[in-house]
């Protein structure tokens, strides 16, 4: 699953994991421990072909950068995240890994509920599973 894939890359990456290896699924844990990283699937298609599917995907996934400490530590998190998916290429948990870019430029926030800085980026994986 490209989900695995993109968490295996993340917490292997060296300059993401000198910051954490903290990374979830979909949501906050509960009493969550900081700097952490979260990713969710938020679109994407399955190419078609005239016989059916190709097994060719293009999935929409987004990754946040989270920080109890500074706006700025979770900026940081962001761009070593950036650094370690944008032009990967390779085969991850069996998922082949044709490109990854960014569709957009990281997004800052504040959540009061948790106390914590926050950015957002989405990126485009070209995959086969």
């Amino acid at each position: 699953m490209i989900e695995q894939a993109i968490r295996y890359i993340l917490v292997n990456d060296t300059t993401v994991k000198a910051i954490t290896t903290r990374c979830y699924p979909v949501k906050l844990p509960q009493s969550p421990v900081y700097p952490l990283m979260l990713y969710h699937a938020v679109g994407g298609i399955e190419e078609h072909a005239l016989g059916g599917t190709t097994g060719k995907s293009h999935s929409r996934m987004q990754v946040e950068a989270w920080s109890n400490v500074s706006a700025l530590e979770a900026k940081t998190l962001m761009k070593a995240i950036s650094g370690a998916l944008i032009d990967y290429v390779g085969t991850v948990a069996g998922v082949v890994i044709k490109s990854i870019t960014a569709e957009s430029r990281p997004i800052s926030g504040y959540e009061a509920g948790v106390e914590a800085y926050r950015y957002h980026r989405d990126f485009m994986i070209w995959h086969t599973e």
